[in-house]
C-alpha cells in the first residue's frame, strides 16, 4: 500500500508542474528555464513523499484494568476477505513491467539501427548513415541520419539541429520522462508531461538555429519535411514532429519580458498546499507527570466544626492534630477510642490539573494501602501484539485505541491452556489495522 501512496503522490506533484506549465509558462520564450523547470518537477515528484511534516498531539491515556476484563474470543471467520489493494497493487506492477518491457524494447531498436548504419567520427560526435525511411534523429552522441531523404543544403541544418541536442543532453531529458511513464503509467498528465518536455526542447533548439540562420529558410524547411511521413523512435530526439506549426508560431513569436520568469515560482505555493493537505503525519502521544509537578504540596483549605482554617504544610499539621485528638480520646471508652470528637472537612485543590476534591473525614489521615486484588499490585498479563510477544516493560499506554482492530483477553485456565505457564497472568492478545 506504501507504494501505492508514494506513486499518488509523486502524481500530483507532476499533474501540478503541468498545470502551472500549461497555465503560466507555455507562451513564454525563455525556452532553456523552463527545460529545468520540467526537469525539477520529475525530481521533486520523487522526493515529494518522504517530505513529511510531523504534528505531535497529548492524549490522555485512559488506564485499563485488566482484572475488570472478562474473558473474550473473537473467531475469526472461516472464509477471508480478499486485499483489494494487493490486487490493485499487482495490476500496477504488471502495468509498470509491461511499459518497461516497452521502453527496453525501444531501445534494443534504436541500437539495431545504429549498428546496422555506416558511422563517421566528426568531433566528439558519431555520424550513422543508415538506408532506413526514417527522420533523422540524436541520441546522446549519436546522430542517425538517411543522406538520400535530404539535399546537401538541408542535410547541413538538419545535422547542425541534431549536434545542439546532442550537445546540450537532451536524450536525458527523455531518458527520464520515458521512466516517469513507466512508474506512473496510470498518470495521464505523466504522458501529458513527456510530450511536453520534448516539445519545448525542439523549442529550444530551434530558437537557437535561428540566431544564426535565416529564419524563413528553417521555416520552409520544417514545412517540406513534414510532407514526408517518416517513421522515427520516441526515445531520441528528432528533427521532424508533428507540431511543426507550434514550432513555426513560437519561432515568431516576440521575446518574453524577463520578469515573467517569476511565474515558475507559482508552483511554490501549491506545492505547499499539497504537503499541508497529504504529507501532515499526526502522532498521539500520552501527557507525561513532571517531576517537578509532583514534588509540589497541593493546596489545602480545612473546614474544623464550620471553622475555616488555612494550613501551609496541610498534610503535616492535619496528622498531627488527629494525633492528638486520638490520644485525648484514649481516656474514653474503648469504644470511642477508634473515633475522634471533631470532623474535618477539607478540599484539595490541584494547581497542576486544575480540579477541587472535596473530602470529609472524621478519623485521623492514615496510609492508604491498596487492596491486593487491585490491578496496581497484579502482576502484568501476557502482551501479544500482531502474533508478537512483547517485553514486560512495555506500556499499554502508547497504543493509539483508533489503530486497535480487536482485543482477545484470556484469563485463569484458558490462558493457561493456551498460552502455557506464560499465561498464568492472563493474557491480552491484540491485532491491529493493517
Amino acid at each position: 500500500m506504501e507504494y501505492l501512496i508514494f506513486i499518488a503522490k509523486s502524481s500530483l506533484v507532476i499533474a501540478l508542474f503541468f498545470i502551472c506549465f500549461q497555465v503560466f509558462l507555455r507562451n513564454e520564450t525563455f525556452f532553456k528555464a523552463k527545460r529545468w523547470f520540467l526537469l525539477a518537477g520529475i525530481f521533486v515528484a520523487m522526493a515529494f513523499p518522504f517530505l513529511i511534516i510531523t504534528k505531535v498531539v497529548f492524549v490522555n491515556t485512559p488506564v485499563v484494568d485488566f482484572n475488570q476484563l472478562t474473558n473474550t474470543v473473537v473467531n475469526q471467520s472461516s472464509v477471508e476477505n480478499i486485499n483489494w489493494w494487493l490486487v490493485i497493487l499487482t495490476v500496477y506492477a504488471m502495468g509498470c513491467i509491461f511499459f518497461l518491457g516497452r521502453f527496453l524494447v525501444q531501445l534494443a531498436s534504436l541500437f539495431s539501427l545504429i549498428n546496422k548504419g555506416t558511422s563517421t567520427r566528426v568531433g566528439k560526435y558519431k555520424m550513422i548513415e543508415v538506408t532506413a525511411d526514417t527522420s533523422a534523429f540524436s541520441f546522446f552522441n549519436y546522430i542517425v541520419y538517411n543522406p538520400s531523404l535530404h539535399t546537401a543544403n538541408e542535410l547541413k541544418t538538419i545535422i547542425k539541429h541534431e549536434e545542439l541536442h546532442a550537445k546540450q543532453k537532451h536524450s536525458l531529458d527523455m531518458l527520464l520522462t520515458h521512466l516517469l511513464c513507466v512508474l506512473q503509467w496510470a498518470n495521464p498528465f505523466a504522458w501529458w508531461y513527456k510530450k511536453m518536455v520534448s516539445v519545448n526542447l525542439e523549442y529550444l533548439v530551434d530558437d537557437a538555429i535561428v540566431s544564426h540562420q535565416n529564419k524563413k529558410e528553417y521555416q520552409y524547411l520544417l514545412l517540406q519535411q513534414s510532407v514526408h511521413s517518416m517513421a522515427s523512435l520516441s526515445v531520441t530526439n528528432t528533427f521532424f514532429n508533428s507540431l511543426v506549426k507550434k514550432r513555426i508560431v513560437m519561432l515568431n513569436k516576440s521575446k518574453s519580458r524577463k520578469e515573467s520568469i517569476l511565474k515558475m515560482g507559482l508552483v511554490i505555493p501549491m506545492l505547499f498546499c499539497a504537503v499541508v493537505a497529504f504529507n501532515t503525519k499526526t502522532i498521539a502521544q500520552s501527557k507525561s507527570v513532571s517531576n517537578d509537578l509532583v514534588s509540589v504540596t497541593p493546596k489545602i483549605t480545612v473546614v474544623e466544626n464550620s471553622k475555616t482554617i488555612r494550613v501551609k504544610d496541610s498534610v503535616k499539621t492535619l496528622e498531627n492534630k488527629a494525633k492528638k485528638q486520638a490520644k485525648a480520646a484514649h481516656v474514653q471508652s474503648k469504644e470511642k477510642q477508634a473515633k475522634v470528637s471533631n470532623t474535618f472537612n477539607f478540599q484539595i485543590e490541584d494547581n497542576a490539573q486544575a480540579t477541587i476534591t472535596p473530602v470529609s473525614m472524621t478519623t485521623p489521615i492514615r496510609e492508604v494501602k491498596t487492596p491486593k486484588n487491585s490491578y496496581l499490585t497484579s502482576k502484568k498479563p501476557l502482551i501479544i501484539i500482531n502474533g508478537e510477544v512483547m517485553p514486560s516493560s512495555f506500556d499499554m499506554n502508547l497504543l493509539i485505541p483508533e489503530n486497535i482492530e480487536h482485543i482477545n483477553i484470556f484469563k485463569s485456565q484458558s490462558a493457561i491452556d493456551r498460552f502455557g505457564k506464560k499465561g498464568e497472568n492472563g493474557v491480552v492478545e491484540i491485532t491491529t489495522k493493517k
